[in-house]
């Protein structure tokens, strides 16, 4: 009895230890699953946040190449492109699908879209989506007010090449004749490539902002993926180890038992062995009292018999004494009678 209470309670306990160590176990790969998303979050915004910023400096490269192709052609297509751009990145027209593809180079060969529209929303709108910082957004920010800056530089190129002229409002209604050395100034001035360099530097400088933060956000969740993982390791382990020891414990406790039940068994065979003597002891001595009584009871009848001869042969003796002491008186009377 004691015995089972023993393995019952070691079992007990290493099965309790062993079921904390799942459980945690659990705990660990499930809040390792859990990092493993939001590294993988943090890289997908990291990459989209690179691909928002590049679509500034790629809209305005794109701009800077179809204005100047205008004012070089007069190819009505590309001044088309050109506004057709603006007007996806401010949210006026739908942007297409996978925009960051290549797209406008295929539109400039065969005038047609390589993809469908998607939804219409502006690039400044889908910055702020993304989880951009303040100071962030403040540089995209500058690099797209100065990216406008250069588009009204564009716009008078362009229009110059039409023939038309601002008239001091903003509106190109003064017509003369197209003039394309003034166009090309504008477009290859020194005032042009000073502005196109105030777009770029906070593009620069955003991409260092965003890549130190991005960084920091996906090292953290990777520090933390290899202390959860070599902790979940280690718990497995530590369950593995369990486990075993339970079951050497175990088998070394049924072994136990093994001999325990089989000292038990032989213990009973001695003492059956020692009842089965004693009880044949006894049966021999039984046997021997039963002869003695028997003996005695034989030897009783026979005492019993010489003492009832005995009795006889001593009350016939007494009865011939008697008669002789008859006897004797009767001779006795008759000596005396004869001497009268």
């Amino acid at each position: 009895m004691k015995f089972e209470l023993t393995l019952r309670r070691s079992f007990s306990i290493l099965f309790g230890f062993q079921i904390i160590l799942i459980i945690l176990s659990g705990v660990l790969i499930f809040t390792l699953f859990r990092n493993q998303i939001n590294l993988a979050k943090s890289r997908d915004t990291s990459f989209n946040s690179y691909l928002l910023a590049d679509e500034l400096r790629q809209s305005s490269d794109d701009l800077t190449r179809l204005a100047r192709s205008y004012v070089a052609t007069g190819n009505p297509e590309f001044e088309r492109e050109y506004w057709a751009i603006l007007d996806i990145r401010n949210g006026k027209s739908p942007r297409p699908i996978e925009y960051n593809r290549i797209y406008w180079d295929f539109v400039s060969a065969t005038g047609e879209k390589p993809r469908a529209d998607g939804k219409t929303v502006s690039l400044q709108k889908l910055m702020i989506q993304e989880g951009f910082t303040e100071a962030e957004l403040e540089k995209l920010s500058l690099a797209e007010k100065n990216s406008n800056d250069l588009v009204t530089i564009e716009k008078v190129a362009m229009n110059a090449v039409k023939g038309l002229f601002d008239d001091g409002t903003g509106n190109f209604t003064i017509k003369k004749d197209p003039d394309f050395e003034m166009a090309n100034k504008l477009m290859n001035g020194e005032e042009y490539y000073k502005i196109k360099a105030e777009i770029m530097r906070p593009i620069d400088e955003f991409y260092v902002m965003f890549g130190e933060r991005t960084q920091a956000n996906i090292t953290k969740y990777l520090q933390r993926s290899t202390t959860l993982f070599w902790t979940t390791l280690l718990v497995v382990l530590l369950t593995t180890l369990l486990a075993l020891y339970s079951f050497i414990i175990i088998i070394n406790q049924i072994k136990k038992r093994e001999e325990y039940e089989q000292q038990l068994t032989e213990v009973n065979k001695n003492i059956e062995k020692k009842v089965l003597e004693k009880t044949a002891t006894l049966e021999k001595k039984e046997e021997k009292l039963k002869e003695d009584v028997k003996a005695l009871k034989q030897r009783e009848a026979k005492l019993k018999e010489n003492y009832k001869q005995t009795e006889r042969a001593n009350k016939l003796m007494v009865d011939r004494e008697l008669k002789m002491v008859e006897l004797k008186k009767e001779l006795s009377d008759m000596k005396n009678k004869g001497k009268k």
